[in-house]
């Protein structure tokens, strides 16, 4: 018994690099990237103490249903609705990767907390600060500094709206010096 449990704990420590990529496949307003990982690695854990190696399917094929369903069954509870995926990756089945719990610990990359807090917290201020733009404003001050939506480059936000990138960043600038008028004058 003590060998099977080490075997289920180093497939699921094997198997974290592939949770985080089927993670990131998934969107969901309300639930982190790190939520759905950790629902993810609910599935994989599911998957590890079911798995029987003798009838020859590689771990992961066996895994990914199980993991998905984790995932997707947490996005239902929250959002009452059936998950999209996000991207149209397409991942190796039965992929061997060489990930270990320790690459998967810190993301040196990743904003810690509190920053992603703060940022939450500006975000907010901008949306309704953003009143005072007119819509042109409004949609290359969200796009630049990638409120609602992702960030996007001026030349991006000059293909969405047909103008150049040198007329998005004019309107940029006007758009800030707009906000800090109008900052100025709620103080």
């Amino acid at each position: 018994m003590a060998n099977e449990k080490l075997t289920r704990d180093e497939l699921v420590t094997k198997n974290m690099g592939y949770v985080i990529t089927l993670a990131r496949q998934y969107s969901c307003e309300l639930l982190s990237t790190n939520d759905l990982i950790s629902e993810g690695s609910i599935g994989l854990i599911k998957a590890a103490e079911k798995y029987d190696p003798s009838r020859g399917k590689p771990f992961v094929t066996f895994a990914a249903p199980y993991i998905r369903h984790s995932i997707e069954e947490a996005i239902r509870k929250v959002t009452g609705e059936t998950p999209v995926l996000s991207t149209d990756e397409s991942l190796p089945v039965g992929s061997n990767n060489n990930y270990t719990l320790l690459n998967v610990l810190e993301d040196k990359d990743a904003p810690k907390a509190d920053l992603v807090m703060e940022q939450a917290s500006l975000s907010d201020d901008l949306i309704g600060a953003i009143e005072v733009l007119n819509e042109r404003e409004k949609a290359v001050v969200k796009g630049f500094f990638g409120v609602e939506c992702e960030r996007k480059t001026m030349a991006e936000i000059g293909e969405e709206l047909g103008l150049k990138r040198e007329r998005v960043r004019q309107i940029r600038n006007q758009a800030v010096r707009k906000l800090r008028k109008a900052s100025l004058e709620h103080r």
